[in-house]
């Protein structure tokens, strides 16, 4: 019987071109399951009453979930970060929630009365200012970011005349790629302080905003 010629290599190369179209093949599963190293690897990071929330926004990486106690006060303010690209799909959201999120219905508007089950995030006064900053505000192309569950407001004499600035307003927002998106506001009790004057309850030039079952109230300003 005649041996057939195999020219020198040939096992190598098949071998090998065996072994690169398996990696393909597993990279293209990985893919079709959504492993891409952000959702796979979901975090839940609890902030205690009186932590430090800012860190843990900075810590949270796309798919993570931050959760602040109902009853808990968090001072500001708050930044939301850019954290790269991500997938452009609901897999990126960092979610930041009250941890008695149970508590509030899905889908029903909330009202001053569940306050309680809220986590509170304001700003104090700033002496010698006339107004003070935003309780929480974007960074240029910051997304998918979701508040659920939160009451936003300030001390009673401070003056915030934007509680949240979702964008910027002025000219360093010049062009669509530094506009924040992908934002959402479900279930949130946003109202200005007692005693002093506050002008937008949410100052918005952003774009893919979505405001639901949400309270806002108090806000009125001379001029």
């Amino acid at each position: 019987m005649t041996t057939p010629l195999v020219p020198k290599g040939h096992t190598c190369l098949s071998f090998f071109s065996k072994f690169c179209s398996t990696l393909i093949s597993i990279a293209s599963l990985l893919l079709l399951v959504g492993v891409d190293g952000r959702a796979a690897h979901a975090a839940t990071i609890n902030v205690p009453a009186g932590g430090d929330l800012q860190a843990a926004i900075d810590m949270a990486q796309l798919g993570d979930t931050i959760i602040v106690a109902a009853g808990g006060s968090y001072f500001g303010p708050f930044t939301l970060p850019y954290k790269g690209e991500g997938t452009g799909t609901d897999a990126d959201y960092i979610t930041i929630q009250s941890s008695a999120l149970s508590s509030l219905a899905e889908g029903a508007r909330v009202t001053p009365a569940n306050a309680a089950l809220m986590a509170r995030l304001l700003v104090r006064n700033y002496p010698g200012l006339s107004y003070g900053p935003a309780v929480i505000r974007t960074q240029a192309r910051a997304h998918h970011y979701k508040l659920v569950g939160l009451e936003i407001t300030s001390e009673p004499t401070a003056s915030i005349p934007d509680l949240l600035q979702l964008g910027d307003g002025s000219e360093a927002q010049n062009s669509l790629s530094q506009v924040p998106h992908h934002l959402i506001l479900d279930r949130c009790y946003v109202h200005a302080g007692e005693s002093q004057p506050a002008k937008r309850g949410i100052a918005l030039n952003s774009a893919e905003t979505t405001i639901s079952n949400s309270y806002i109230a108090g806000f009125k300003l001379v001029g």
